[in-house]
């Protein structure tokens, strides 16, 4: 059992070293972030981003120089109440192209395809306003016509081949298209350029990411929004890619680790949008020669994109902030991010691995190595840290780290290591309560088990302060009263010597027939042991002195007034001693025996209290004790001094020894140079009224031995010759 006990403890203790835990936490972390690469916890981490979106919109962070064009219900209404239902006709687009190239746009984007010619109308050939389309197109030099990439094989125009962009031969795409939807041969040869308007959804239908560049069969052609601020910028367009970023020259736009762009959205209706009507009615107000609904003023410089919004014509998707979103505001956001180098910065996966390491070892250490309610406050706190550093990161400057790989590791290893500390703790705190409930008060058998690793149940070497109690002159008393008479005394007369060895948080280690041997220091170390000891042995001297200001005393009562402490301080051995069929906590060691000897040092001196040299070395600042002599107890070469506890120095005025006690250490330094009839002066006056010292009167007795029979060898130490 003794054993059974020590490896237990021993792999208690194993278990919270932090070199341990580390290891744990690093194997842990690898299987979370194994379940975390799942496609539910993936999916879960992208609706932990749309919330970050939703929380932290920032609309005012959207470019004003990229305004949208909007097809919507109202233009449809109105121009189908005029006689003209969709589609329209290309003349429209015409209008609209050539007002935007008299307002000084920068570039006009359409998020549609026209792929097919227009249709022969009643007043219109389709011949004509696909070729007044196609005009305003090249004399603008500014337009840029949206191409849908098939999967299956179709006819390629050559003039595709325009819109590639160059690149190094390190890109891979995830899927190779074969074919492509692309705009008619009058507008492909006349426009600035195509950009690519694949916008794919993730599993749960919102749109966050989109890949800049696509594979035509061997040519690789640029997402729209891409495109059009690649034509922007003065750089080097020989571009390089990984799968984590995209650089062109100086710049770098960075990928989320499957070489497509994360979206850095603004928010619900970010950009300022115009209704195509009112653009029309603009159009033709100016070619009538009368004031525009829209000014000019306000397209000069700007990126104008135009496409659909009206519920009918379909090209309405799903974004974090909505579920009913333009598609033209993909490329809109898009734009805008690249103008401005608005990126989501997105952690490398060894961050994320390294954060959630921390947070699990966190946890770890702190259930292990603190008290429940103190470890549960931290573990909220990391909790709460774990949150927050993910929110302000986000918030500040649009660093994405992962939330949901640190808060599964989180919860994982909070279940885990309580789970573990219940099997191999529980079993502890239960051998803790039963080997020490007799022994300690409550409160600290909950310390104990709160913190089981506190006490070495195998014993180790501590230093401790040894307090033994003993009845003076308990046979007489004994003999005056029946045997169950003395046992009730006994037990009323232990329950309050208890109290005031628990009030103190001394464990009770044994019953010594009419006395009991309690320890301080044990078995929680503490630095304070000699004074605990001495605050137990001082409340009983109150209370006796209490009991000697009444008049009528019960028979527990008259057991305190006959009541010896002595109390030693140093190193013992502490720990479960005894056999397998019977086992107790105890001490043992020469600090315990010589606490013994003290106690029936108190018969020689007629003292109450006495404690040891080393005990009054570790008290001396708090109590008011005096020397009593020196002694070489049996058994002992060395002798040793001895003190008398008289008060505690909170209670009085100061820390000045009294003169009675300055005139006994007096005569006893003259004692020990052996002048016995000087020293018996002194103590003569000390043994009367008003002092009545009986310890003065013990060392007047013994001066007057010496001096009629005066040792062949004197060095003023008293030698016990009996235990």
């Amino acid at each position: 059992m003794m054993n059974t006990n020590t490896h237990k403890f021993r792999l208690i203790k194993l278990y919270k070293k932090w070199y341990v835990l580390l290891a744990a936490s690093l194997i842990l972390t690898l299987f979370v972030y194994a379940f975390c690469s799942t496609s539910f916890m993936q999916e879960t981490e992208l609706k932990l981003l749309d919330y970050r979106f939703r929380l932290d919109p920032i609309p005012e962070r959207a470019d004003t120089s990229i305004v949208l064009v909007a097809i919507d219900d109202f233009s449809l209404d109105f121009f189908s109440e005029n006689g003209i239902s969709w589609p329209w006709p290309r003349s429209f687009y015409c209008y609209a192209v050539d007002y935007f190239t008299s307002a000084g746009a920068r570039s006009v984007i359409f998020d549609m395809q026209f792929y097919e010619p227009d249709i022969d109308r009643e007043e219109t050939y389709a011949e004509e306003t696909d070729g007044m389309f196609a005009d305003a197109i090249e004399n603008s030099g500014c337009i840029y016509l949206g191409s849908q990439l098939l999967l299956d094989s179709t006819f390629v125009h050559p003039y595709v081949s325009n819109s590639t962009i160059p690149i190094d031969d390190n890109f891979e795409p995830e899927i190779t298209f074969s074919g492509i939807r692309a705009p008619i041969d009058p507008f492909i040869t006349t426009a600035r350029s195509i950009g690519i308007i694949n916008a794919v959804p993730d599993n749960d239908g919102v749109i966050r990411r989109s890949p800049l560049l696509f594979k035509l069969n061997e040519m690789i052609l640029p997402q729209m929004a891409f495109k059009v601020w690649l034509d922007q910028i003065e750089n080097d367009k020989k571009i390089q890619t990984s799968n984590r970023e995209l650089r062109i020259g100086n710049y770098m736009i960075p990928l989320d680790g499957n070489g497509k762009y994360l979206v850095n959205w603004y928010g619900r209706n970010a950009f300022t949008t115009y209704s195509f009507r009112a653009v029309i009615s603009s159009a033709s107000a100016v070619l009538n020669g009368q004031p525009p609904v829209l000014s000019p003023v306000i397209f000069k410089d700007k990126h104008i994109i135009i496409g659909a919004t009206a519920a009918g014509l379909y090209d309405l998707k799903t974004n974090p902030y909505s579920k009913v979103m333009p598609g033209m505001d993909i490329w809109a956001t898009a734009l805008g991010n690249f103008v401005n180098k608005d990126f989501i910065n997105i952690l490398p996966p060894w961050i994320n691995f390294v954060f959630t390491l921390l947070v699990i070892f966190c946890i770890f250490f702190l259930v292990t190595n603190l008290k429940p309610k103190k470890a549960n406050i931290l573990v909220l706190l990391v909790l709460v840290l774990l949150v927050g550093i993910n929110l302000i990161l986000w918030k500040t400057n649009r660093i994405l780290l992962n939330l949901v790989i640190p808060v599964i590791g989180f919860v994982i290893s909070y279940l885990l290591v309580n789970m573990i500390s219940y099997l191999l703790e529980g079993r502890s705190k239960r051998e803790i309560r039963r080997i020490f409930t007799r022994y300690l008060n409550k409160e600290v058998i909950q310390q104990l088990e709160e913190d089981p690793q506190q006490v070495k149940l195998g014993g180790e070497e501590i230093e401790a302060t040894v307090l033994y109690t003993d009845i003076y002159d308990f046979t007489s008393l004994s003999e005056k009263k029946t045997p169950s008479e003395l046992v009730e005394s006994l037990n009323d007369y232990f329950e309050k010597l208890i109290e005031f060895v628990f009030k103190f948080n001394g464990l009770l280690d044994k019953y010594t027939g009419d006395g009991i041997m309690a320890l301080f220091g044990a078995p929680i170390p503490r630095d304070d042991h000699a004074i605990l000891a001495c605050r137990t042995a001082y409340a009983h001297k109150k209370f006796r002195e209490d009991l000697m200001r009444k008049e009528k005393l019960t028979p527990d009562e008259k057991l305190h007034l006959k009541t010896r402490i002595g109390m030693n301080s140093g190193l013992l051995v502490a720990g479960n001693i005894g056999s397998e069929k019977r086992m107790d906590y105890t001490a043992i060691g020469d600090t315990v025996n010589l606490a013994s000897r003290l106690e029936g040092v108190n018969k020689i001196y007629q003292t109450n209290i006495v404690l040891s040299e080393s005990t009054y070395n570790l008290v001396k600042e708090e109590f008011l004790c005096r020397e009593l002599d020196s002694l070489r107890v049996k058994g002992k070469k060395e002798p040793t001094k001895i003190f008398e506890l008289i008060d505690v120095f909170a209670e009085l005025e100061t820390k000045k020894k009294p003169d009675w006690i300055q005139q006994y250490e007096e005569a006893l330094n003259i004692y020990r140079k052996g002048d016995w009839q000087e020293a018996g002066n002194i103590l003569m006056e000390l043994a009367r009224e008003p002092f009545n010292d009986k310890a003065s009167q013990v060392l007047l007795t013994r001066c007057k031995y010496l001096l009629e029979f005066p040792p062949r060898k004197w060095d003023g130490i008293l030698t016990l010759e009996v235990k």
